[in-house]
């Protein structure tokens, strides 16, 4: 939620090239998280068995690996954030940059830090600090960057206050860390045991993979973006991807409550049709409903930016690599769950990002953020092929039962985009009625495809069961 705030407090402060300034420093921000090497994951696994000595080991390598390897990520992140800003004679905003970049960095470091701290917590299954934690946090952040934006509209404002909650939110997550494991060390170390080391790495290169591959894809376009275009041409485009963020990241709550079912031989099918009807439908018609009659919402929160015709385009296309991406959510997290490595997985999910990445690279300098967003959605249907292609074979599927589970998506989209275009006079009546259009849009999609999914499901389980298969041999 602190980004639904930010957005708008630079976009109103600095207009456009500011906002696609932000864009370029929160992203490097957000690229420290990798400097864990995929040791967090480790760290879980380790948590979740009762050996407590080995997971105190495992935070210290965690910690230890951080340490080393972000200070170095931090120095090439520098040399880029003062390079990539293509509008060269700005000269005051490239010092503004250059100067941001400091705090910036700095609280890519304190979150990295922490990330082993929040996985072992996540395993103690204590949420209410990590909720309250973030709150605080993002409170903390939004205040900091309206007053600092008040005083003086820089870039400063908002970096300073992503440190603030940064200190804020670790400052929560270790004092509750050590309430839980009093001899818990906070102190870098490399195991002893190399056994336990190789282990340990072996386990974190999946989510490593993983992880690198969705920052290469999402979060390079903006980098990819401001080699080529102009800042102001960025922040349009920054607008578009972070209102498909937020509805994606809201429907992908479908997938957590899920995971318990969908890592069980005996539910995973029923679970990954439900997962996909409620996440795609939601998605889709709520997206829709954005594109169709969000457009006075989206100025009333972002400025003037948000009705330019590239925010529009760029909304259409990376909405439709979100609905892409929604019907195989849970197809990939069920394939995740259901063998003894997350490679299965892993490996789709690279390739498809990966030529996501190609596909922006190559069409960046011909069609602009058109090409970077069409990017997407080529890498999440290709994405999307394999990971259905491998999750068939696991639950042993005929191409039919797949097209049935993502039809209910497909009956939101016809739903949602004949209501939102019948309704699309009121919601330039004002931003809360277009508010409140985007709202029915969306609850008719995505009732439309829970009923498709409601429909399907009890058609079979009145069918004879399936026999539960065997689990498909682990891939490395």
């Amino acid at each position: 939620m602190a980004g639904l705030f930010t957005i708008p407090l630079v976009a109103r402060s600095m207009g456009a090239d500011g906002l696609g300034a932000w864009a370029v420093l929160s992203t490097t921000g957000y690229l420290m998280a990798l400097s864990d090497l995929g040791l967090s994951v480790a760290v879980q696994r380790t948590a979740a068995r009762p050996d407590h000595a080995a997971t105190r080991r495992m935070i210290s390598l965690a910690l230890l690996v951080v340490s080393v390897v972000c200070p170095i990520l931090s120095l090439g992140a520098y040399a880029l954030m003062v390079w990539l800003p293509s509008d060269q004679n700005n000269v005051v905003l490239q010092a503004d940059v250059a100067r941001a970049a400091l705090p910036m960095l700095f609280a890519g470091l304190v979150g990295s830090l922490v990330n082993p701290i929040r996985g072992f917590l996540i395993m103690r299954n204590d949420f209410p600090v990590l909720a309250r934690a973030r709150a605080y946090a993002s409170a903390i952040q939004v205040a900091l960057t309206a007053l600092g934006l008040s005083i003086s509209p820089t870039l400063l404002a908002p970096t300073l206050g992503v440190l603030a909650s940064s200190f804020l939110e670790s400052f929560f997550l270790v004092r509750a860390a050590l309430r839980h494991d009093p001899e818990l060390s906070l102190r870098p170390a490399w195991p002893k045991d190399p056994a336990e080391v190789r282990d340990a790495f072996r386990q974190g290169s999946a989510a490593l993979a993983i992880n690198f591959g969705v920052a290469a894809a999402v979060r390079a376009d903006v980098l990819i973006l401001t080699s080529y275009l102009p800042l102001a041409a960025v922040g349009a485009y920054q607008v578009a991807a972070r209102a498909v963020d937020q509805v994606a990241v809201f429907a992908k709550q479908v997938c957590a409550w899920l995971l318990h079912r969908l890592g069980t031989a005996e539910e995973r099918s029923s679970a990954v049709r439900l997962g996909t009807a409620a996440m795609g439908g939601l998605v889709a018609s709520g997206l829709l409903a954005l594109w169709l009659d969000g457009t006075p919402l989206l100025v009333a929160w972002a400025g003037p930016v948000a009705a330019e015709r590239l925010t529009s385009v760029t909304l259409a296309i990376l909405g439709l690599a979100a609905v892409i991406q929604a019907s195989q959510e849970a197809s990939a997290a069920t394939l995740t769950l259901s063998n003894d490595s997350a490679w299965r997985a892993a490996h789709p999910i690279l390739i498809g990002h990966m030529f996501n990445v190609t596909v922006s690279l190559i069409g960046v300098r011909y069609y602009g953020a058109w090409a970077v967003a069409g990017g997407t959605a080529c890498g999440n249907l290709l994405m999307a092929v394999l990971i259905w292609g491998r999750s068939r074979a696991l639950m042993q599927w005929r191409l039919s039962q797949v097209l049935q589970t993502i039809a209910p998506i497909l009956g939101a989209v016809l739903v949602a985009g004949a209501a939102g275009w019948g309704l699309a006079p009121l919601s330039t009546v004002h931003p809360l009625a277009s508010a409140a259009v985007c709202g029915v849009v969306t609850i008719l999609g995505t009732g439309t495809s829970l009923f498709l999914w409601w429909r399907r499901d009890t058609a079979s389980a009145s069918a004879p069961p399936t026999p539960v298969t065997a689990e498909l041999p682990a891939v490395e």
